[in-house]
């Protein structure tokens, strides 16, 4: 049994992936950060967040800053926190569920030697995966925090997946899923965020005659677009952004205390679904925050989140 050392800038490790899930490798990398004997916190974000969410590749800041490191309400002086990459069909022909991806989570607790983490703390994908564990796992976490996620997708959402999908694969036939990867990425940025927030950073209109001439919004959606290629393939995507639209839990099978955070101005996961969401489970509270950045609200408002998380955990 492996309990990696506690240092600053934390361990990786692998975790084996149980054999049901062959389709989606053999293991996948986890990172455990802070003392050893502090109460574990699981941290778990979007599609594209992976194992170093306290610390970067390079040192740096991990992808979670506003929310975790420290001084923040998630710190690896008093906590130890636990980042995961997600497991992924590695050629883009199959979608692991939520419930999948919450025994990989539990293959990870059990490579610690953790039989209970003390919070899953998941935004966006990993709110679906946080939830998906309290159902099925209900004995590997005292509570958890949702954020941006609900118990099943919403038809809006996943239509908008679905074109995004169509795309990558399109462009995979073609040759080139590079490309198509970023534009797949520039339509999701314009559900990330909202029509207010473009409004106030972009000037709108074509300032050429070219037909697929880059426009000021435009040259920020191709820039995320490339950025996106270094921590995500095509295959990768296909595999991951289905396995939003097969997640489906029951709230009422859910027992233990959940804090949901919502954006009032989120287009993937409305409030009114947040709301529902709230409304079906035993034992929650729910915060909807106004903000610009619509569903990015967990990354661009981390510290307001914080404000919330930090009574949530010391409840427990």
């Amino acid at each position: 049994m492996l309990t990696p050392p506690a240092i600053a800038g934390g361990t990786d490790f692998e975790v084996p992936i149980p054999a049901a899930l062959s389709h989606l490798g053999e293991t996948t990398l986890a990172r455990v950060t802070g003392p050893a004997d502090a109460p574990l916190i699981v941290a778990l974000g979007g599609i594209s967040g992976n194992r170093f969410v306290c610390r970067g590749e390079n040192g740096g800041p991990g992808w979670w800053p506003g929310l975790i490191g420290e001084g923040r309400a998630i710190d690896p002086a008093r906590h130890r926190i636990l980042g995961l990459d997600f497991a992924a069909d590695p050629t883009g022909r199959t979608a692991p569920s939520t419930l999948e991806q919450a025994q990989v989570l539990c293959a990870a607790l059990d490579a610690l030697g953790v039989s209970r983490a003390a919070a899953i703390v998941g935004a966006s994908y990993g709110g679906m995966i946080a939830l998906a564990v309290a159902q099925h796992f209900p004995e590997r976490a005292e509570r958890i925090v949702v954020i941006s996620a609900s118990a099943e997708p919403h038809a809006a959402a996943t239509a908008v997946r679905e074109l995004q999908r169509r795309v990558v694969s399109l462009g995979l036939a073609a040759g080139n899923g590079a490309d198509a990867l970023s534009i797949a990425r520039g339509m999701a940025m314009l559900t990330y965020r909202t029509p207010e927030e473009f409004a106030e950073r972009f000037t709108g209109g074509l300032d050429c005659a070219d037909p697929v001439g880059a426009t000021e919004p435009g040259r920020y959606l191709r820039a995320r677009g490339e950025a996106f290629h270094r921590v995500m393939s095509p295959e990768r995507f296909l595999s991951l952004s289905a396995s939003i639209d097969r997640h489906k839990v029951d709230p009422a099978a859910i027992a233990c205390p959940a804090l949901l955070v919502g954006a009032s101005t989120d287009q993937l996961v409305p409030p009114a679904q947040m709301e529902a969401l709230a409304a079906r489970l035993p034992n929650a509270e729910l915060h909807l925050l106004d903000c610009l950045y619509g569903h990015d609200m967990f990354l661009k408002e981390a510290e307001k989140v914080g404000r919330l998380v930090i009574p949530f955990l010391e409840a427990a």
